[in-house]
């Protein structure tokens, strides 16, 4: 299991912001990722509110495919949460795992394609994403050691408002990139 503390910004200005990652930061990769999400036919992640707790995915990467499964560890009613728990195995034989998945009566709800940059800024790794239909957004993930979850998630508010991101807090998107693209696409 991985414990994930990040935090999530749409932005404007892509280029400003890429240029002053790239200053302070190691560029790791530059990826197309395509992520299709999946529910049980008996229980539907996504209906969950004020987001999901849970989710299942196919991460499909240039050099392998993961299969993943998360889930949020104490659910504000506000979106919030602490951190996630992340478990994660490599797919060998995809078109054979869709087939099980389908067996097992799982159903592909959404994909989401971005175009990624990883980079590493010291104890921050900063996603520098392109969402298709949505435009671009920046995560800031704690990799270091921090003494709690709390800390971990104040030192990525403070690294995005070094960026130059104002007013982190009210700005942050709380919700994965598929309710983002399903409340962008409602009607």
């Amino acid at each position: 299991m991985n414990v994930e503390v990040e935090i999530k910004v749409r932005i404007n200005n892509f280029e400003e912001i890429k240029k002053k990652v790239s200053s302070i930061g190691k560029l790791i990769k530059s990826i197309k990722q395509v992520d299709d999400y999946y529910i049980p036919y008996h229980r539907n992640f996504f209906t969950h509110k004020p987001q999901p707790v849970e989710h299942l995915r196919i991460r499909t990467n240039p050099d392998k495919t993961i299969f993943e499964y998360t889930r949020t560890v104490n659910m504000k009613s506000d979106g919030d949460y602490d951190f996630a728990e992340e478990y994660e195995t490599e797919i060998q034989n995809v078109e054979e795992f869709r087939k099980t998945l389908n067996f097992l009566d799982f159903k592909k709800v959404v994909t989401i394609e971005k175009q990624r940059e990883y980079w590493m800024c010291g104890k921050i790794e900063v996603a520098l994403d392109y969402i298709k239909d949505l435009g671009y957004f920046v995560e800031a993930e704690a990799k270091g050691d921090f003494k709690d979850s709390a800390e971990a998630k104040e030192a990525c508010i403070k690294f995005l408002e070094n960026l130059g991101i104002q007013d982190v807090k009210n700005k942050e998107i709380k919700m994965g990139y598929p309710q983002i693209y399903w409340e962008a696409n409602k009607s």
